[in-house]
């Protein structure tokens, strides 16, 4: 079948060629296209012939008579016939008075060595084509393609970015539909391991073109490398363990000593999301009594990075607060989950204080946190985990109890028994005892009256020798004595003062009863008493006088 475009006289262009994928595409491109599944043919409005014929005259397409005049008549620049095109250096000037397709203004006459807009952008498409005449791998970010995933033909940018994350290029990118399946096929076979989607940097194959009309330069995809935006996530995180192995910092946070408890648990994770009920779920139907502090972050896209920095700096500086730290997200694609392969982010896990539980995705994806921080499965496995561990602490310390009961029981059943064989014994040896006793208590009483009769009998033979011995001695002592007294009673009579007031003098006393042997003791009117040998004086004085 001939590549041609005709007019079928109702206003539509019909586009006829044999089937050719990469065709298909380029036809998909026109507006208001319409495919005729009866006719096996393309239709597009005449209204937009211009685009039609400079979109596919490169592609060795044919044009009706009907087609080339309408082409004409809205102001295309290219000389047309039924075999083909030539581009023409010039185009005729139209008369002033002819109006065309209902405009009433003349059109300008144009010089042989102007460009039209059409001609120029040709001309650029040529260069284009020439410059890049087979498809080129292009590498990139995609930006742009969520919001217009929904159309068939997506429109979105590829763009550069340097080391900072600052945006340095973009070039806009087409995805027909037919290539777009294709890829979608292929993405299927491998298991699904991503979707294009925003902020995903992938590797595609095909053509630079510019489209006439618009003069839009644009980059149509044709194929894409799968294994590229698998094969960087992976390389981005071996190149982040290797950099943290070289500190010493891959199992640092693992290294540390596990909560036998962990009952206080802090959740990096986005709130209200699966991972977010899964794991409070889990808590829950646990039946032990969880705290649970929740902080939100973005797990998907550039905030993920700095908003779980922003959670995990929150959580730092309540650390004393906490057993452990939880950080979740659900299940996805790869390139999904490729944005905990951040090493800030890994680097903070593995040096925060906490031992950090990492479930993210499913079983079989792995980012760069899991190689720092203790890896779980999913949020639930990773929630189930402390679960165990609590569960755990409580069987060994209710294991702990019983054998402490069944060792306090055995002690008590041996005490008990040991207790029963001693007071089985007790009677027996009691009689033993008391008769052991009685016995040395009547060899004691034989002994004590014996010792009892010789002592008194010594004591009854020494009395007797004391009493022969005393009476001679005790007279001598008495007469000794008696003699002592009569010399120191009259002693004491000469002595006596009265002795010497019965010759005539006084003894001087105060009112208190003291001798007096001081005058200075008695000053003027002093009471005195005098004692005479009859009777007794009371005096007053007169004062003391100097001898």
């Amino acid at each position: 079948m001939s590549r041609r475009v005709t007019s079928d006289g109702t206003g539509t262009l019909q586009i006829h060629f044999a089937f050719d994928r990469r065709l298909v595409e380029v036809v998909k491109s026109l507006p208001s296209r319409r495919w005729n599944p009866e006719q096996k043919t393309w239709r597009v409005p005449e209204t937009h012939v211009v685009a039609v014929v400079e979109v596919l005259h490169a592609e060795g397409f044919g044009f009706c008579e009907v087609t080339q005049r309408l082409y004409r008549e809205r102001g295309g620049a290219l000389a047309l016939d039924e075999g083909g095109v030539t581009p023409i250096p010039s185009v005729e000037p139209a008369r002033a008075d002819e109006p065309r397709n209902g405009d009433a203004r003349p059109r300008p006459a144009v010089a042989a060595s102007d460009f039209t807009v059409s001609k120029l952008n040709g001309q650029v498409r040529a260069a284009l084509e020439a410059a890049f005449p087979a498809s080129i791998w292009l590498v990139g970010e995609v930006c742009g393609y969520n919001r217009a995933a929904h159309k068939s033909i997506v429109g979105f940018e590829l763009v550069e970015r340097d080391a900072h994350g600052k945006e340095i290029a973009q070039v806009k990118a087409t995805l027909f539909e037919s290539a777009r399946a294709e890829i979608e096929r292929r993405l299927a076979a491998a298991g699904n391991p991503f979707q294009i989607e925003d902020e995903i940097q992938i590797r595609v194959r095909g053509r630079v073109e510019l489209y006439v009309p618009w003069g839009s330069y644009r980059f149509l995809i044709e194929d894409l490398d799968v294994g590229y935006t698998l094969g960087e996530a992976a390389r981005r995180r071996e190149e982040i363990c290797r950099r943290l192995a070289e500190e010493g910092l891959l199992d640092r946070n693992r290294s540390l000593p596990f909560p036998a408890l962990p009952l206080r648990v802090g959740l990096v994770t986005s709130l209200g999301s699966d991972a977010y009920n899964d794991v409070l779920g889990t808590f829950r139907e646990s039946g032990f009594a969880f705290r649970v502090v929740a902080h939100g972050v973005r797990v998907q896209g550039r905030q993920t990075e700095p908003s779980v920095l922003n959670a995990l700096d929150y959580f730092r500086a309540r650390a004393a607060e906490l057993d452990v730290l939880l950080i979740c997200r659900g299940g996805g694609s790869r390139t999904d989950l490729a944005w905990f392969d951040s090493e800030p982010i890994a680097r903070a896990v593995a040096t925060f204080p906490l031992p950090v539980i990492v479930g993210i995705g499913h079983e079989r994806d792995i980012s760069a946190l899991d190689f720092v921080g203790f890896r779980e499965k999913t949020p639930t496995a990773a929630a189930a985990m402390l679960v165990k561990r609590v569960s755990d602490a409580r069987d060994e310390v209710e294991s702990s109890l019983l054998s402490i009961l069944d060792q306090g029981r055995r002690v008590l059943q041996s005490a008990s028994s040991d207790l029963t064989r001693r007071a089985a014994r007790v009677p027996r040896s009691a009689s033993l005892l008391i008769a052991r006793r009685a016995g040395q208590l009547q060899e004691a009483v034989r002994q004590l009256r014996q010792g009892a009769r010789r002592d008194l009998d010594a004591a009854s033979h020494r009395v007797d020798e004391m009493a022969s011995l005393l009476g001679p001695r005790s007279s001598r002592r008495l007469a000794l004595e008696s003699e002592r007294l009569e010399s120191r009673e009259r002693r004491l009579r000469l002595l006596d003062p009265r002795r010497v007031v019965e010759r005539g003098y006084a003894i001087l006393r105060t009112t208190e009863g003291a001798v007096l042997t001081d005058a200075a003791r008695a000053p003027q009117g002093t009471t005195l008493i005098a004692e005479l040998k009859r009777g007794v004086l009371r005096l007053r004085s007169d004062g003391s006088e100097e001898t």
